[in-house]
């Protein structure tokens, strides 16, 4: 094996598909990268047995071959190299990799231990979505998505196409972020892991048109240079659009900005990630009010849209504020069924900003 690569192209190759290994497994093979050369390309893959990456990078293939190296180690060498173009050669049992007047030498492990990657089969439909709605879509939910929750269907992002529009939802059981935007044709139903939302973020370009399919056990995303196969979380995803209510009774427009910085302040009483806050909606004005035993009472308004009778609930502010900071809109709005229901926040115009979020209250 002999190949010559562009440093900076291999460096962001290696970036990206550093993302799919495990710094620390039981199987030592899922730390290390298989690179293969083939053709006019150095191919690099990478797997957690969760995710399977697959990047390549154009190079000058001088002789074809394929090896298994330490990624952590070859990613932190490509990195610091000064040199626009790197020589990598199998020297017996070792990777040389040279880069200007540097020469280094990584032990290289038999490739045949490198796990299989699965693959979709011919005839799977295929459905294409712009990367820079997947990205919109991680972005907006990845807040709401749990890392270890013990209900497992909740530790991932939930994508249901329903044909013009698709369903981005994340839940943690307390909040719910749900982003919808239009689409065309894409039918597509699956659950992805937290993890590969960082690996797909570090892989998807805005202007990419992706191809995605799935099977029972996988989703197969593709863009340019780069395929990843997920395997999907298995269980039955909450039925979340039965929690969101087709009419509210209360409705209250408030200026973004002003409600952020009003709850912050009613909550520096609070300590913890906890922070109970009492809302009130009133006649054009939305009250705050926050008490603690140990430190006192806060209380502060917010002017609003709103007209209707008086409402009082209660909330986690943490959750509002994560949930706000994820709006483009300068205004939202604040809709309450009942004091016992979810609070449901939507952009002032939805149409633009297909984007809700709702929050369970607090007993008061």
């Amino acid at each position: 094996m002999k190949v010559i690569c562009d440093r900076k192209l291999l460096e962001d190759a290696l970036n990206k598909a550093k993302e799919a290994t495990e710094k620390k497994a039981a199987l030592p093979i899922l730390t290390n990268f298989l690179l293969a050369a083939e053709g006019e390309h150095l191919i690099i893959k990478a797997t957690d047995l969760e995710n399977y990456l697959t990047l390549q990078v154009p190079a000058n293939v001088i002789e074809e071959g394929i090896i298994s190296v330490n990624s952590q180690k070859l990613t932190e060498l490509i990195k610091n190299g000064k040199c626009a173009e790197v020589v990598l050669s199998l020297q017996g049992e070792n990777l040389l990799i040279e880069c200007g007047r540097s020469r280094f030498k990584l032990t290289t492990v038999d490739p045949e231990e490198f796990p299989e990657f699965p693959e979709p089969q011919e005839d799977m439909k295929t459905s294409h979505l712009d990367g820079g709605i997947i990205l919109e879509a991680i972005e907006r939910t990845d807040y709401a998505i749990p890392k270890d929750s013990e209900n497992i269907v909740l530790n991932g992002l939930y994508v249901n196409g329903k044909g013009s529009v698709v369903d981005f939802v994340g839940t943690d059981g307390h909040r719910l972020a749900l982003y919808r935007p239009q689409v065309d044709n894409f039918n597509l139903k699956f659950l992805l892991p937290k993890k590969s939302l960082k690996v797909l973020k570090k892989l998807i370009v805005k202007l990419d048109e992706l191809t995605l399919a799935a099977s029972e056990n996988f989703a197969f995303i593709e863009g340019e240079n780069w395929k990843l196969a997920v395997r999907l979380l298995e269980g039955d995803y909450p039925d979340y659009e039965s929690v969101l209510p087709s009419e509210t009774n209360y409705n209250a427009l408030i200026a973004v900005e002003e409600f952020v910085n009003a709850l912050k302040r009613v909550t520096l009483l609070i300590e913890g990630k906890v922070k109970p806050v009492k809302i009130t909606l009133m006649e054009n004005l939305v009250k705050l009010e926050v008490s603690d035993p140990e430190f006192g009472e806060a209380e502060d308004e917010v002017e609003a849209e709103y007209v209707g009778e008086t409402i009082s609930t209660e909330f986690n502010a943490r959750y509002i504020i994560e949930a706000l900071d994820n709006y483009d809109s300068e205004r939202i709005w604040f809709k309450l069924v009942d004091p016992d229901s979810p609070a449901v926040i939507e952009a002032e115009n939805f149409e633009e900003e297909p984007y809700i979020c709702l929050i369970m209250p607090m007993a008061i």
